[in-house]
This record gives structure tokens, C-alpha cells and sequence, in this order.
């Protein structure tokens, strides 16, 4: 097995798959103190490089809001599940 499998076993297996709600803290970019708050419905995953990609859509004052994170992205500070697509509730840490 070579050194970048390796890598994206660990990085990759996270615990969402699409259909679970998840929210995400962000800062805006390197150099501003700028929070970003997000939470929405996973609706896309590409799990096929290093930063996997997820796409997150969300409806606000009946506008659909689509946005694209990379998980493995210095700018995110954290992020959790809030339900998964079974509509249980995950339980808080």
C-alpha cells in the first residue's frame, strides 16, 4: 500500500455521507478574524483526493443556498453532525 492510500484512509473516512445535516465553522480567510457559521443538507461528496469535497445546501427565507467546502482546509475550524439521514439526532460530546 503506498503512502498517499495511506494518507486518504485517514483523512477520507469521516463519519457523514450524504443526507446528513452537518455544521461547519469557517473563518472568511487567512488573514480576517471573520467567523462563517453554515449548516445545511450534504447533497454532494467526492472522496477521490487528499481534501475530499462536499457540497452543502441549505434554504433560508425561500432561497436555496448551495456552498462547497474542502474538510481538510486550514480555514475550517470545525465541524460536526447534527443529524444523520436517518433523521436520529446525534448525541453531543
Amino acid at each position: 500500500m503506498s503512502l498517499l492510500n495511506i494518507i486518504n484512509k485517514k483523512l477520507i473516512n469521516k463519519k457523514f455521507n450524504i443526507g446528513d445535516w452537518i455544521y461547519l465553522k469557517k473563518k472568511q480567510n487567512i488573514f480576517d478574524k471573520k467567523i462563517i457559521d453554515f449548516d445545511g443538507l450534504i447533497i454532494y461528496i467526492k472522496k477521490k483526493n487528499i481534501n475530499p469535497i462536499i457540497t452543502i445546501i441549505k434554504k433560508l427565507n425561500n432561497i436555496i443556498i448551495k456552498r462547497v467546502f474542502l474538510i481538510n482546509s486550514p480555514l475550517i475550524i470545525n465541524y460536526r453532525l447534527l443529524k444523520n439521514k436517518k433523521n436520529k439526532k446525534i448525541k453531543k460530546l
